[in-house]
């Protein structure tokens, strides 16, 4: 709980800051999520390639979506998504 409190506190100092300090912290915080957007979306791909590859040699979706962070549908949808069905 400290911990949470202590980034809470953190992040009220950071926003009553001048306002060049603040426009400096809003462009660092859209960077990192920014950034983590990116890693996500490199994960997806690359479990988007291993689904395919074992949806084209016959697995069945409900399968390999037991190995995977998405239900059966998702992993259709997202297959069809970025044209890989």
């Amino acid at each position: 709980m400290d911990v949470i409190l202590n980034k809470a506190e953190q992040k009220l100092t950071e926003l009553r800051a001048d306002p060049v300090t603040r426009k400096e912290y809003e462009r660092r915080a859209k960077a990192l999520s920014d950034e983590r957007s990116r890693l996500e979306d490199a994960e997806n791909a690359g479990i988007l390639r291993v689904v395919k590859s074992l949806y084209d040699n016959g697995m069945p979706l409900f399968e390999v979506a037991k190995h995977t962070p998405y239900n059966a549908e998702e992993l259709e949808q997202l297959l069809k998504r970025y044209y890989l069905i």
